[in-house]
This record gives C-alpha cells, sequence and structure tokens, in this order.
C-alpha cells in the first residue's frame, strides 16, 4: 500500500438512498484522507453525508456532473481523486490497488477496474473506444440486443469498435481510448493541467470527452481486470425516458465537439430516428427530445465555445 494521499469526491442528486452505503464503501479505503460530497439536489443527501462524517456542500442550482466535480476538485487537495458516482459502492482493496500502480506509472493520469451491474451481477462498459456513428445507429436502432446472442458475440470480437461491448473485463492492465466515470481514479496534476471537465456537458458525454483531452495531452488512461466497484445505474434518473435523453444529449454534445463532417452528419442522423421513437412513445415530450438530442447539439457544432 502506497502512502500516497487520496481524496473522494461524490456528486450527487436525489441520492439519499445511495449516499450511505458510497460513503461507507469510500471510508474502508486505507488511507482516505477526504470524502467530499457536492449535492446537487434538495432531498438531504448532503445532511446525511456530513452525519456519516463526510464534508459536504449544497448547490441546487444542478449544474451538472462535471461542473459538480470540478467543484469539488477546488475544495481538495490531495495528488489523487477518486470520482465517485453516488449510486457506486466502491471496493477498498481495489482501490488501493489501483492509487499504488498509479504512484508506480507517472504518465497515467486516469484508470478504472471493472465496474459491476448491481442488478445484473454482470460487468458494465466502463472502457472501450470513444463511441462512433456506429455506435450511436446501434443504439438507436436498438441492435445491442443482438449481442446477446452468441453467434453475435464471436463475430462482436473480431471488430475492433465492438469488441469491448463484449469483451468487458480486459486481460490485464490496459492502454484504453475512454473511461466511463463511475468511480474514476485520476491523476490532480493531469486533471488540471487539460482543464477539468467541460462544463458545457450536463450529464454524459463529460468523461469521453475528459478521457480524449488526456490523450491529446499526451497522457495515459489504464483499464485494470480487478473487481472495482458495484453500480446501481440509472438511479438519479425519474424514468428511462429521461435517461435515454439525457445520454444522447451528452453524447452528441460530444459528437459536436469532436466528430469530422461526416461522422457529425451519420450521428444527427442517428439521433433524429431516436429523438422520433422517443416522441412517439411519450408525446408529450416530443419537444423536449428533439430539442435535447437535435436542436441543441446542433447549436453547438454551429457555435462552439
Amino acid at each position: 500500500m502506497t502512502g500516497a494521499a487520496l481524496d473522494a469526491i461524490v456528486v450527487a442528486y436525489g441520492s439519499r438512498p445511495d449516499i450511505a452505503p458510497c460513503i461507507e464503501s469510500l471510508q474502508a479505503v486505507r488511507g482516505l484522507a477526504t470524502i467530499m460530497v457536492v449535492d446537487h439536489g434538495t432531498d438531504g443527501t448532503a445532511e446525511v453525508a456530513s452525519a456519516l462524517g463526510a464534508l459536504a456542500v449544497s448547490d441546487p442550482s444542478n449544474p451538472g456532473f462535471g461542473a459538480g466535480h470540478n467543484h469539488g476538485m477546488s475544495l481538495t487537495s490531495a495528488p489523487f481523486v477518486l470520482l465517485v458516482n453516488p449510486d457506486a459502492r466502491a471496493i477498498p482493496g481495489a482501490i488501493e490497488e489501483g492509487l499504488t500502480l498509479m504512484v508506480r506509472r507517472p504518465e497515467v493520469a486516469a484508470l478504472q477496474g471493472v465496474i459491476t451491474d448491481a442488478a445484473t451481477g454482470r460487468p458494465e462498459r466502463s472502457h472501450g473506444v470513444a463511441l462512433g456513428p456506429a455506435h450511436l445507429w446501434g443504439r438507436a436502432l436498438h441492435l445491442r440486443v443482438l449481442l446477446r446472442w452468441p453467434p453475435v458475440q464471436a463475430l462482436a470480437r473480431r471488430v475492433a469498435g465492438l469488441a469491448d461491448h463484449v469483451e468487458r473485463v480486459p486481460i490485464g492492465p490496459v492502454a484504453t481510448e475512454a473511461l466511463a466515470a463511475t468511480a474514476l481514479l485520476v491523476r490532480r496534476r493531469a486533471f488540471e493541467e487539460v482543464g477539468g471537465f467541460d462544463e458545457r456537458f450536463f450529464l454524459y458525454g463529460e468523461d469521453m470527452d475528459l478521457s480524449r483531452r488526456f490523450r491529446e495531452a499526451g497522457w495515459t488512461l489504464l483499464a485494470l481486470p480487478i473487481p472495482w466497484a458495484v453500480h446501481r445505474a440509472g438511479s438519479s434518473h425519474r424514468s428511462s425516458w429521461q435517461r435515454e435523453v439525457q445520454w444522447w444529449r451528452g453524447t452528441m454534445t460530444f459528437a459536436a465537439k469532436w466528430y469530422p463532417p461526416r461522422d457529425w452528419a451519420l450521428a444527427l442522423c442517428a439521433a433524429v430516428v431516436r429523438a422520433t421513437t422517443l416522441a412517439i412513445r411519450r408525446p408529450s415530450g416530443a419537444v423536449a427530445a428533439f430539442g435535447s438530442m437535435v436542436s441543441d447539439p446542433r447549436q453547438e457544432r454551429a457555435h462552439p465555445h
């Protein structure tokens, strides 16, 4: 075990049912100096966190996931920081192992192990290639269900852009293009060097964007094969419909920022298809869906900050 200082930041919204198990898992990590909870909700999550011994601040304006972590970073000082979802429970020994590896590998900006879905017990896709137009079309057309079939899985393993959707546990510590910010261990110096999270992203996509900026600055990202955290995905959303709209909004913001023209056109068409199906499913939300998934990202593309 290394003596390197480690802080943890949890950005919460409507997380009162989840915050206690999250904090308790972090308190079991040896050497963890500070647990900082940034609460963007109004359900008393901050009060529960404080009662458990964490430092907590409230910002009910809810500026977004990335903005919350940037705020938490400004209030902490350890050279290594674990960025944690409130619906995740960290595995203490794994975090300690990851921290030791980061100390030995000064070129690594961030790393994460295997994230297990609490409902299914299966690994989530927590690392891999950054999502491209093919991934968006697959989601728009619900092609992911095909990956449950062994013949399709065998084929996907041979395709570079799809293999990490099937093989979600790496064979060892491997360099990767992108890491999901579920329980992400980051080096503060690298985080500050690239300017932290881009606060244009409200939720989703900000981790792909951060990963890309890390790599463009010359840093390495690592995926580890060890069980790292258990995640109760989507617990902060009121509905699966809302979660889907938010996912597309964040991912299309990433596409607007980074995709070349052809890929952007393909992504925009996929977003239109998916927004149409969501509007059919909930006609009262049609304007919101098209605004979030199509119009707003187009504005970002036309007028980048």
